[in-house]
């Protein structure tokens, strides 16, 4: 058990925070609550708790990393070197909003730059479904949030283009706590592209996303993990499904010493689905870690899962998947499934995907994982024809990640995520 003296570093840092962001009364009250469980919960016990199994975190040090936005003296929008749609568009630099434009029907607001409606659905929704005492990290994430946006579409809105959010980290030291939260109203369709950089300076970041889509809306989320090779990332993303709504959502892991992200879809409601999809291309000792709950919950619910990861020198993935049909979930359809590339003699994977069945009325509910090299029939018929090895390899890798590709229907952002994937394979 945490001590009291032990707590106050966090208590008075998360105080000071609160001071510095002027935070409402509501968000300061969230705040030292959170501050609170930080320094009484302890962290995650890999042999206790299934979703830690293969990531020790029991002697993690949080000393060396100060909390808060980082000043941005000279930062422009410039500095992101990204195309601005009409939809919008939310730039941050050490979690310190440089930019942020929404549209007709579409509101893109920082947290602290909230007006009064923007501040009642942020009070309303923030925290609900990702609550501050799931783990140390979402307690510690709620203490020391900064830089947290909201995207909240109108009913009966639909994007033009993608709204993008750019976030970037250079101090060394930081812990960097953004939130990212979409409040959809009924029949809206949004698609949102989360963008998250960093240097090669020692950096650890803490990111919590809740969506909460509308009836009978669609929303399309989109993460591109573009962080430095001393980066480590510990995030959580929840979805709670409304009649007939539908969640895409799309990770793509190209660097980072550690991402580690747990992502929990609930299908509450009747006609719902999601749709999670993922890729990881891994090089040096970098570990990514995929934990997904597939929770469904309401009638006539649709999950499906595909997680590929293509792995080199002593690299290392990790996927446990639960889908899990209540009692209440009939006419349930679910699938899930884990892929891995082993391209180095050190690399490693591990796959779980689980099922936890309450109910015999489903349609359908399968799983399945592989992991192995590529195969070597292809490989020597691709070399008969010509192709060198590494030529050869590489072809058959990108067939394997173009399985997920190919479901990304906006073709730019396939274009930049086929760009990324050559370049990580390239090095």
């Amino acid at each position: 058990m945490t001590s009291a003296t032990e707590q106050s570093p966090i208590v008075a840092a998360s105080q000071a925070l609160s001071a510095t962001l002027k935070d409402q009364p509501w968000m300061s009250a969230l705040r030292a609550a959170a501050a609170e469980l930080a320094g009484r919960l302890p962290l995650p016990d890999g042999h206790r708790e299934r979703p830690w199994k293969y990531f020790d975190v029991s002697g993690m040090d949080f000393g060396p990393y100060a909390p808060g936005p980082r000043p941005t003296p000279g930062a422009t929008a410039l500095d992101f070197g990204v195309a601005e749609t009409a939809t919008g568009v939310l730039l941050q630099k050490n979690g310190t909003t440089i930019k942020a434009t929404g549209t007709t029907g579409v509101r893109v607001t920082d947290f602290a730059d909230a007006d009064r409606a923007a501040a009642s659905t942020i009070e309303k929704h923030l925290s609900k479904s990702v609550p501050a005492g799931r783990s140390k990290f979402t307690a510690l994430h709620y203490a020391y949030l900064a830089g947290g946006v909201l995207i909240q579409a109108v009913a009966n809105a639909e994007t033009p283009a993608p709204i993008r959010l750019v976030r970037s980290y250079d101090a060394a030291g930081q812990l960097a706590c953004p939130h990212t939260l979409i409040v959809t109203g009924a029949n809206s369709h949004i698609t949102v592209i989360e963008d998250l950089r960093s240097n090669n300076e020692d950096l650890l970041v803490l990111p919590a996303v809740e969506v909460v889509p509308g009836a009978g809306s669609t929303v399309r989320y989109a993460v591109l993990h573009r962080w430095g090779a001393h980066t480590r990332v510990f995030s959580e993303q929840q979805v709670v499904t409304a009649q007939d709504s539908a969640f895409v959502g799309f990770n793509l892991v190209t660097g980072g010493q550690v991402v580690k992200s747990h992502l929990h879809s609930s299908l509450e409601g009747r006609g719902s689905s999601s749709e999670l999809f993922g890729l990881y291309v891994g090089r040096d000792h970098q570990h990514t870690d995929f934990y997904t709950v597939q929770d469904h919950v309401g009638p006539d619910t649709r999950s499906d899962l595909l997680f590929k990861s293509a792995l080199r020198d002593s690299s290392r993935s990790v996927y446990y998947g639960l889908t899990r049909v209540g009692l209440g979930a009939k006419n349930a359809d679910a699938n899930q499934e884990s892929r891995n590339l082993l391209l180095g003699h050190q690399a490693k994977a591990d796959s779980d995907p689980v099922l936890e069945i309450l109910t015999n009325d489903v349609i359908r509910v399968s799983h399945g994982a592989t992991a192995g090299p590529v195969d070597q029939e292809q490989l020597y018929y691709l070399q008969t024809r010509g192709l060198t090895h590494d030529d050869a390899e590489a072809l058959l890798v990108r067939a394997f990640v173009g399985q997920v590709l190919d479901r990304l229907p906006d073709e730019a952002l396939r274009t930049e995520v086929e760009s990324m994937i050559e370049e990580r394979l390239g090095e």
